[in-house]
């Protein structure tokens, strides 16, 4: 195969990958029913990328393989058929048998097979933005996609919230109708897509502003220098686009979402410290991006959402009715399956055994992830999971200051934003259950992955 043709195949991945994560959030953010079509378009876009013979890209691209084969081999291992001698040394109860002498760890083999493909779709996404990423410029143009779905997403949510006009698309909403939504069902589910996307935004900001004052420090006149500069135009509207955005989070009305952007934004402003951007212009940035968020916020209306904030007492005062006694009836289900979990895909089947609070309601998520994750793939799956998101994470920090190119600077900064804001809303929320969210999120993670590789061989291979 011709370098052309494997350019041609990685452009196809590429368009391809980018038409899926739209899809998926622009289809009330990849429910269940919704998401077979970016699953069927990714899944076509690894079996294109196995049937090319891609030998040049794959030389010089090192894919990380023992963390995701690890999480597949323990899911397969959920829903394997074992022998019904073993159940009492895997702890499972003797009544969960599969057909006569059989059983599987996983309470509910077909939720555990279906969540089965959707891991599925997110890792092949991860290798195909690893692959895709080999030409720089097909980062750059990811970043762009993430960022005008998240700039469509605010001005849909605020289009919603100003005019009262509550649908998405013909569908006319049921629930949220007092906040803004976007183009998803839940308020929380809608800010974990915007509090991803801004700190690309910010990083952008960033980097025009750096350029901009470069320019005025060289000019005898700065000012003059400042005013005139072609850069500003881009400084304002990025710092505008990122005062949206965060507008439109804060009238989601997501308590964790704002503080997961909150969280986001000072890690890339003590990441973007490390660099050659200096205090001024940091602080410079900020503030215009806050005094901008403070006059949209201002000139819309801020009480819904202190009163919001005002409530947060009342609920989790009420005893047995919110979401810690979830968290504590979570903890029991993971005591019953530590090592191996109850099946990913299975909480909703496996919680009612615990289940303490709401009791006349039905509860399909432990409203955290990590608890979630924990009781379903076991401590051990917990582990590897977001053991391997913080390495990530980890490294994209490590090898920010060794970024050369601009751009890459700017992916660096969003990726550890996004990836901080996600761990953060995970804490009192379930957004890595929201198939669109996690789609971005590996996009995401390969982007960091990508710049963090590539810093780390300029590094060793120096040119």
């Amino acid at each position: 195969m011709t370098d052309r043709r494997e350019v041609g195949v990685l452009r196809i991945a590429e368009l391809g990958l980018s038409a899926a994560v739209c899809f998926a959030v622009l289809a009330f953010g990849g429910t269940d029913a919704f998401f077979l079509v970016p699953q069927l378009i990714v899944l076509a876009l690894g079996a294109l990328l196995l049937g090319a013979s891609l030998r040049s890209t794959l030389a010089s691209n090192r894919l990380p393989l023992t963390a995701p084969l690890l999480l597949v081999a323990l899911v397969l291992l959920q829903i394997l058929p074992l022998p019904s001698s073993l159940a009492l040394s895997f702890g499972a109860p003797r009544d969960d048998f599969l057909g006569p002498g059989h059983f599987t760890l996983s309470v509910a083999p077909y939720q555990t097979v279906s969540h089965f493909l959707q891991l599925i779709t997110y890792l092949i996404a991860f290798y195909l933005v690893l692959l895709v990423c080999q030409e720089r410029n097909a980062m750059r143009r990811l970043v762009y996609v993430l960022v005008c779905l998240g700039a469509f997403e605010a001005l849909y949510g605020l289009l919603q919230y100003l005019t009262g006009w509550q649908q998405i698309f013909t569908y006319v909403k049921k629930y949220y109708l007092e906040e803004a939504t976007g183009t998803y069902i839940n308020r929380n589910h809608f800010a974990g897509l915007l509090e991803m996307v801004l700190p690309f935004v910010v990083a952008l900001a960033f980097r025009k502003a750096r350029t901009l004052v470069r320019a005025a420090v060289r000019s005898e006149v700065p000012a003059r220098s400042v005013f005139s500069s072609t850069e500003l135009p881009s400084v304002v509207f990025w710092l505008f686009l990122a005062s949206v955005i965060f507008t439109a989070l804060l009238f989601s009305r997501s308590r964790m979402g704002f503080v997961a952007a909150l969280a986001s934004l000072i890690a890339v402003l003590t990441l973007a410290g490390t660099s050659q951007l200096s205090a001024r212009t940091r602080t410079l940035t900020a503030a215009l991006f806050f005094l901008g968020v403070v006059g949209l916020a201002v000139w819309i209306g801020s009480d819904p959402v202190i009163t919001r904030f005002e409530t947060l007492g009342q609920e989790y005062g009420q005893t047995g009715q919110n979401r810690i006694s979830i968290w504590f009836d979570t903890l029991k289900l993971i005591y019953q399956h530590p090592l191996f979990g109850s099946g990913l895909g299975t909480f909703a089947v496996a919680y009612p055994s615990v289940q303490t609070a709401f009791l006349d309601l039905f509860v399909d998520h432990a409203h955290s992830d990590y608890l979630e994750v924990v009781s379903e793939l076991g401590l051990p799956g917990g582990i590897l999971l977001f053991g391997s998101i913080l390495w990530v994470l980890t490294q994209a920090v490590r090898h920010y200051p060794e970024g050369e190119d601009s751009f890459e600077t700017v992916v660096c900064l969003g990726c550890t934003g996004s990836i901080t804001a996600i761990l953060v809303h995970s804490l009192a929320d379930f957004n890595l259950y929201i198939p669109a969210n996690a789609l971005v999120l590996a996009v995401i993670i390969a982007l960091a992955w990508s710049v963090a590789q590539n810093n780390r061989t300029r590094r060793v291979y120096p040119s």
